[in-house]
């Protein structure tokens, strides 16, 4: 694991999300437990970490025709739905969670500028 390279990919992420990244953690799946963040919440890593797993099982046993290499999970939370959280399964170990102020940052820089950019250099990293 390359701990250094993966807290630059997560500092550009913070950089690319102007001032909207309210806290970003690469945790284990194994144990929920945060190995790398900036403004890491750990008790958010251990519990998104258990809905995350849920969620999967959900998808499994639902039928619904999700690839199962769809790994990440987007929660919209608040009534004006002004946070959003994601979770990303990185690699058989690593998930990335992060808040997102969607009044700071725009949900189309998110999703097709900045975390295309990072998650293949945070799988680098993390092997």
């Amino acid at each position: 694991m390359n701990l250094k390279m993966a807290n630059a990919v997560l500092a550009e992420i913070e950089d690319g999300l102007n001032g909207g990244l309210a806290t970003i953690d690469l945790f284990s799946k194994s144990t929920g437990m945060t190995v790398a963040g900036i403004r890491s919440s750990p008790k958010a890593c251990a519990l998104f970490n258990i809905l995350s797993e849920r969620i999967t099982e959900t998808i499994k046993k639902s039928g619904l025709p999700v690839p199962e290499y769809v790994s990440q999970t987007l929660l919209r939370l608040g009534e004006d739905a002004s946070v959003m959280i994601v979770v990303i399964d990185l690699t058989e170990k690593y998930r990335m969670g992060l808040a997102v102020d969607c009044n700071k940052a725009q949900l189309g820089v998110l999703v097709s500028v900045v975390l295309p950019d990072a998650i293949p250099r945070l799988r680098e990293a993390l092997h």
